[in-house]
Formats: structure tokens, C-alpha cells, sequence
């Protein structure tokens, strides 16, 4: 690795039963590792191989999914305790995990026109095809207890539920690409932060999800810590 190295800076540091996700990547060059420490000791229990750098979320107890994406990489993996490999996917996206395994999200290909498209990740490494997504930029998404997921993307406020059927709650003539997260909050408020601006709209949306990683951060107060 190159002498100039930089903390990852999409997500924090994420704790998840015994285990801890700490992700480096080099500046300069994009590529990083994730290294899985033991929550009481510090011990580095594993750690990935160096690649671009991604995405990344608490799978479940113990468990983390790492994202990468650039020079050709475009696949996310999830990694057990032992920091072991056990599924791998052609896609890399905002992914979501609820408290029943699925696993789901928007793609981010780095590329226009658009190929990206809202996915579940099967668990035999497998993707299922959710609807077609064009433009380009994408907040990240929040999943309600029905699995219902939610996210602004090319002007519209979308909603894609269990069923892989998108839905569009909102649409106006925007071209911003600085955005955040999505915050479900009560009575279906969702919250989407656009550039300077923060946007609420009401919606049919039922509660957060619960699980490990329902909204981005894994939680609407930011705190990635699944016990």
C-alpha cells in the first residue's frame, strides 16, 4: 500500500456482536482493505484482500457486507465472524439488510446511460432482478417493516416493494447530485436531504424496519451497532 493512506470516507466504523469492520483505503489509488478485529481484545481476526474501495453495511451478528467498485470491480461479499467469504455478488450498490436475511438495494454503477437496477441478493450468490433505474445519483435508501424500500433517484422519490414493484411517490425537474441518506419516520414522513435542502414528504410507508441495516448508518440515529 502507498504511504499516504486515508480512513474510508463513506461509512463509519461498524461493531456487530464480537466483531469490528474497520476499512482503510488509500487516497491516491481508491484501492482498501477491511479489517475484522475482535470487539473485546482488538485482535485482527481477518482481513478482505486490497480492492476498490465500496459500499459497506452489518449483514447480522458478526456479519458485514463490503462493496467494491472501480478498475473492472463492480461485486459485494459477505463475510462471516471468521472473516470467511461465504457469498459473493456481480453487483455493488446501497444495500439494506432486514431482520429476516434479505438483502437489497439500488445499484450505483458508475456509468450513464444507466445500467443499474434495484436488486435482492439472493444467498446463493444469485441476483434477482428488481425494476430498471435511470440516472445517475442515488440517496441512500430505507427499508419499512413490509419491505418496502425508498429512495430518491433522477428527480423522483421511489419506493420498490417486496414484490419488486416500483412505485413513484414524487417527481419533480431536479438535477442535484449532492445527496444523503433517507429517513423513514413516523406516520410514513420521509426525509431526503438534496444538496442544501431537506425535503419531507408524506407517503403509505409503514415503520422502519427492524434488522441490522434498514437505513443508511443503520439506524436514524446513525448508530451502526447491532448487539
Amino acid at each position: 500500500m502507498p504511504d499516504e493512506v486515508g480512513v474510508d470516507h463513506w461509512e463509519p466504523l461498524l461493531v456487530s456482536g464480537d466483531r469490528v469492520a474497520a476499512s482503510f483505503a488509500d487516497a491516491r489509488g481508491g484501492l482498501g482493505r477491511t479489517f475484522f478485529l475482535d470487539l473485546a481484545g482488538g485482535a485482527i481476526v481477518s482481513a478482505t484482500s486490497p480492492a476498490p474501495t465500496g459500499r459497506k453495511a452489518i449483514a447480522g451478528p458478526g456479519e458485514f457486507l463490503i462493496g467494491s467498485q472501480g478498475y473492472g470491480e463492480f461485486t459485494t461479499g459477505r463475510y462471516d465472524r471468521d472473516g470467511g467469504t461465504t457469498a459473493r455478488w456481480a453487483s455493488h450498490g446501497a444495500m439494506l439488510a432486514d431482520g429476516r436475511g434479505t438483502i437489497c438495494g439500488p445499484e450505483l454503477a458508475n456509468h450513464l446511460p444507466s445500467t443499474s437496477r434495484f436488486r435482492r441478493l439472493a444467498p446463493d450468490s444469485t441476483l434477482v432482478d428488481g425494476p430498471p433505474l435511470t440516472g445517475y445519483c442515488t440517496s441512500f435508501p430505507a427499508m419499512d417493516r413490509e419491505g418496502t424500500v425508498v429512495f430518491w433517484r433522477d428527480g423522483k422519490l421511489l419506493a420498490v416493494d417486496a414484490g419488486l414493484k416500483a412505485h413513484e411517490l414524487f417527481a419533480m425537474d431536479d438535477s442535484r447530485d449532492a445527496m444523503g441518506r433517507t429517513l423513514l419516520l413516523r406516520e410514513g414522513r420521509v426525509v431526503v436531504s438534496l444538496g442544501s435542502e431537506v425535503l419531507t414528504f408524506h407517503s403509505p410507508l409503514g415503520p422502519l424496519a427492524e434488522g441490522p441495516w434498514p437505513c443508511g448508518d443503520a439506524n436514524l440515529l446513525g448508530n451502526p451497532v447491532l448487539g
